[in-house]
């Protein structure tokens, strides 16, 4: 609920027929509210009647209020000034608008590139009409679209929206397509109008789509991506493959390695072996480094250890290898990192995962690996 506690400067342009005039104060502010109650003229001086809101969004600019309320553009300029001294007497008070948590984003700026244009002589995407009134226009976003690219991850987009030939005073909404309409305005013309821009950030659907509403009239609409939100990575622990997680592919008797429980880790036999062991991620994840813990103490070529992290297509493919390190002749404890892993973007509906290690004898060992990602 919104009050205007001093409302004397008001009294002289409010009348009764035009009280939703206060909503110009919030679009000013820019702050999309609902205003249940407004300065009224009466015999007796000032009180407070509700409003209804007429129209849904109040975002009312100079020509719209001419049309719904009678003001003319010179009074609608007076009322505005009128209601900026008596926010300095500071008898108003602002509701806030109502958060909830979510993952943080980043904005990413792009060389601004045309999405769509729905003129008929220089249409761009899948439409080349105008939108009638009270027509909804929904339009993909993410992927590749009229003259953009834009990352399926893209969570929100910074439009710069135009209208272009209107015949009639209205405004357009600009919302997430998984979502009822707001009652917001994006964008608000006159009849004839130039071509009118507007800065339009707007959250995207869970597929990528925006919605667009023309509340009346036709009017042509285009709209360019100057960049889009992107979630921040979030870190999360590592996830670790333990030497008791590994099994042989040898004769445990003479090429296969023994758990050595109490020392945490896994050794070789009398010739070099691998051992293998599955390991899993949450969908979506971005894999970010490999980090396995093993000790070298051959110096000689030929007896390093190797430890490679696999994908395996879900199928007779051949497993596709993402990460391969070794300790390339340097004895003693390693720990080996740093190697830029292929196709880091986990997908466990086409595969699944595995780590190997090889060259373990009975001075080779490994200890762990720890496989570090942000989550999708």
């Amino acid at each position: 609920t919104l009050e205007v506690g001093r409302c004397e400067a008001l009294c002289s342009y409010v009348t009764k027929g035009q009280a939703a005039v206060i909503a110009d104060l919030f679009s000013r502010l820019l702050v999309v509210v609902s205003v249940r109650r407004a300065c009224m003229s009466s015999s007796g001086g000032c009180s407070f009647v509700d409003v209804l809101d007429r129209r849904g969004p109040l975002q009312i600019g100079a020509d719209m209020a001419a049309k719904e309320f009678g003001f003319a553009r010179s009074r609608w300029a007076a009322v505005g000034a009128a209601v900026a001294v008596t926010i300095g007497i500071g008898g108003l008070g602002v509701a806030h608008a109502a958060t909830t948590g979510g993952t943080p984003s980043a904005f990413v700026p792009v060389t601004p590139c045309r999405l769509f244009d729905t003129r008929s002589g220089a249409p761009v995407g899948p439409r080349a009409r105008p939108l009638a009134a009270q027509e909804t226009f929904v339009q993909q976003v993410t992927g590749t679209n009229g003259n953009c690219v834009v990352p399926v991850g893209a969570s929100a987009i910074a439009l710069n929206v135009t209208i272009a030939n209107p015949t009639s005073a209205s405004f357009l909404t600009v919302w997430p397509s998984d979502v009822a309409r707001p009652l917001a305005s994006s964008l608000n013309w006159s009849a004839g109008d130039r071509p009118t821009p507007n800065k339009v950030d707007v959250k995207l659907s869970p597929d990528g789509k925006v919605s667009l509403l023309n509340d009346g009239g036709t009017v042509d609409v285009l709209a360019d991506v100057v960049g889009y939100y992107s979630g921040v990575a979030q870190a999360t622990t590592p996830v670790v493959v333990d030497a008791a997680a590994f099994s042989t592919d040898g004769d445990p008797g003479s090429a296969g390695f023994r758990h050595n429980f109490a020392r945490g880790r896994i050794e070789g036999g009398s010739n070099a072996t691998c051992g293998i062991a599955p390991v899993s991620f949450p969908q979506n994840a971005t894999l970010t480094d490999v980090t396995a813990h093993v000790a070298d103490s051959t110096s000689g070529p030929g007896f390093d250890v190797a430890v490679k992290l696999w994908r395996n297509p879900r199928g007779v493919e051949d497993a596709e290898e993402m990460f391969s390190k070794s300790t390339s002749l340097f004895p003693g404890d390693i720990t080996l990192t740093g190697t830029t892993i292929t196709t880091p973007l986990v997908d466990n509906f086409t595969y699944g995962y595995f780590v190997t290690v090889c060259g373990l004898r009975e001075t080779n060992f490994l200890y762990d690996v720890a496989i570090s990602y942000n989550a999708g």
